[in-house]
């Protein structure tokens, strides 16, 4: 699936995922996803050189501007160098854009009105031929770096994207400006290269597990009052399922809100342990296997960050 799709059904995702969460008792979650480049770990300095073909240009700004921007725990994360200048940066950025318009007659079919009665209302819809025009902008991104102490290139990607719209003869819509579609992909890969070479912090709203299936009558009442309490004092909420845990109950439910406490607070070694657990009493659990991965890539992250603090050199 084209990388730039992927990125826009994710973030539909997410948002469907923080709307349903918004109907339910859930944890707030804040952490960090690595960056898709794990060689950018210690790059701290990109100077951005020549951008060729006819939409490189605004690439490479767009790009300039995503990369400036990227802060993590306050502190900017890369030194962008722009023009020429005498400090050697670690890495180079460079790359090309090509841009395709083509434009064709063809035929399409449309629902038409083919009968209209005295008042001009419409009594009879047939689908019938008409003529169309189609318009495809085919674009695509080719982006280098190369670091500067050896030479070698440390990521290579091609970022395409297409639109393909028709219009036909009667239709409603015109044709989208191709200038607003081409500054849409450039924006979108400018996006995606940031996400490759830097880490992105995030906020998430979890839900918690609420199952109390096979827990007894006195344990089930004691959760389902965490469960509630969730909306007024996390913390609380975490310190009677640890309760509940030092006073015997197992169950999947249980050790799984435990990791989401574990990973809010910042454990992750704990958070991960218990998501082990969860997985060992209900293997294959959706909510189980993302939790873990989320916990694992921060940890990842984190870890990559502190060999950037370390200033040891690249490999």
């Amino acid at each position: 699936m084209n990388r730039l799709l992927t990125a826009i059904i994710t973030t539909l995702t997410a948002l469907a995922a923080l709307a349903s969460a918004a109907q339910a008792e859930v944890l707030t979650i804040e952490g960090m996803t690595p960056a898709n480049s794990p060689e950018f770990a210690r790059i701290q300095s990109i100077a951005l050189e020549r951008f060729g073909g006819s939409d490189g240009r605004a690439l490479a700004f767009a790009l300039e501007d995503r990369l400036v921007d990227v802060t993590i725990f306050g502190r900017p994360y890369f030194d962008v160098i722009g023009g020429r200048s005498a400090v050697q940066p670690d890495a180079t950025l460079s790359g090309n854009v090509t841009v395709g318009i083509e434009q064709f007659d063809t035929v399409g079919t449309r629902r038409r009105c083919v009968e209209r009665d005295d008042k001009d209302k419409c009594v009879t819809h047939k689908d019938i031929k008409v003529k169309c025009v189609n318009r495809i902008i085919d674009f695509r991104a080719q982006v280098r770096a190369t670091r500067f102490s050896d030479g070698r290139s440390i990521y290579t990607e091609s970022f395409p994207d297409k639109q393909d719209q028709t219009v036909c003869l009667g239709d409603d819509q015109d044709f989208a400006s191709s200038e607003l579609v081409i500054r849409a992909m450039v924006s979108a890969t400018a996006s995606a290269i940031r996400n490759d070479l830097a880490p992105r912090p995030y906020r998430q709203e979890i839900r918690v597990l609420e199952s109390r299936k096979d827990m007894a009558r006195a344990d089930s009442d004691f959760f389902k009052a965490a469960i509630k309490m969730t909306k007024a004092n996390a913390a609380e909420a975490c310190r009677m399922w640890d309760e509940a845990a030092e006073n015997g109950l197992i169950h999947i439910s249980l050790t799984y809100n435990r990791g989401l406490c574990a990973e809010q607070r910042g454990d992750l070694d704990a958070a991960l342990t218990l998501y082990d657990e969860a997985e060992r009493l209900s293997p294959g659990k959706m909510e189980v296997t993302e939790a873990r991965q989320r916990a694992s890539d921060h940890q990842r992250a984190l870890d990559e960050w502190e060999l950037r603090q370390s200033g040891s050199s690249p490999s």
